[in-house]
Parts: structure tokens; sequence; C-alpha cells
């Protein structure tokens, strides 16, 4: 995959990552849910990225 598609979808996650973790701030108050989607969004980036979650048919 290429830098610049690798830097897109790096960017395309990062508004989700910011949208909920705003929203579960807001939902629960704790810190430690806003921490847990943080890390499962980070998850999947990566998986992403390095291919193991593709959506090719």
């Amino acid at each position: 995959m290429e830098l610049v598609r690798k830097i897109g979808i790096g960017v395309v996650m990062f508004v989700p990552g910011f949208v909920f973790g705003g929203l579960f701030w807001h939902l629960s108050g704790s810190w430690w849910a806003v921490l847990t989607w943080e890390i499962i969004a980070i998850i999947l980036f990566f998986s992403i990225i390095t291919g193991k979650f593709s959506f090719k048919k």
C-alpha cells in the first residue's frame, strides 16, 4: 500500500477517534471508556494498513 494512502486512512481514522471519544466521554464521564475506544481505533488502523483487514473480495 502506498504511503499516501496509509496517511489518508490515518486521517480518516483520526476523525472518528475524536468524535466517538467525545461521545464516550459525554455518555460515561470515564476516561477509561475513551481510552478503550482509542485503543480499538488504533488496532483497527494498524490492521487496515498492514493488510490484515482488507475490503477486497
